[in-house]
């Protein structure tokens, strides 16, 4: 079996309720959607499970996918779990064919209901467009030989990815870093700054994790 390392943002929480029963999953109560301004993203995230059940055949239950990147990302601005908020980043190491890889920019599509068009002509009249054409077309974002194309007809490097799986367990979890959330104020970055450095410089570490069963939540300070 081919396994892979990945990094997934978490809130505080999430992480307490996975310390109590073993595993991480995607629970509502936690997603996106939630936060004012985002409440349009629901959608967006059904249609993401519709398409992990189908290309990867596990049923996520009800849940909603854990979502992960390939790089450990930078905490110096946003955590992506809301201003203020505690959290915390866990590298993991995952089976290579229970994670479904999607293009992150072209991602955005969905929640906004956009639609990818071949031709100029289609997106001169893509107010016309078929709302089932439309969401066949979002399935574009997990053919990476069609992202890697459109990366050279956009001039950019590479493609970049997300992943998705239906639950993380703890024995799958190599070590975690705890942060807060940074907002826009002066004060935060300045902090931002502090985190940028000391991860370069090797000061900030993640803290190796071995699922013993057993483990205590510890408040994140």
């Amino acid at each position: 079996m081919n396994m892979g390392i990945y990094y997934t943002y978490q809130h505080e929480n999430a992480w307490k309720v996975a310390l109590e029963r073993g595993y991480l999953q995607g629970a509502p109560q936690f997603a996106m959607f939630n936060d004012e301004g985002f409440e349009f993203f629901e959608p967006a995230y059904d249609w993401m499970v519709e398409q992990y059940e189908q290309r990867i055949g596990i049923s996520l239950n009800g849940n909603y996918p854990v979502w992960c990147l390939d790089e450990f990302p930078d905490l110096s601005t946003d955590g992506h779990i809301g201003q203020g908020n505690k959290g915390v980043v866990l590298t993991v190491e995952l089976p290579d064919d229970q994670v479904l890889a999607s293009e992150i920019s072209f991602w955005d599509f969905v929640p906004y209901n956009s639609t990818f068009c071949d031709t100029a002509e289609a997106f001169d009249h893509r107010e016309d467009i078929d709302p089932a054409y439309t969401r066949k077309s979002w399935e574009k974002i997990f053919d990476r030989k069609w992202c890697e194309e459109m990366a050279v007809n956009r001039s950019i490097e590479a493609p970049d990815y997300q992943y998705v799986i239906h639950r993380i367990e703890l024995h799958q979890v190599r070590a975690v870093m705890p942060f807060q959330n940074l907002n826009d104020s002066w004060l935060d970055r300045i902090r931002g700054f502090g985190w940028r450095l000391g991860y370069r410089l090797g000061l900030k570490k993640s803290i190796p994790f071995h699922w013993q069963g057993n483990c205590h939540f510890k408040e994140i300070s």
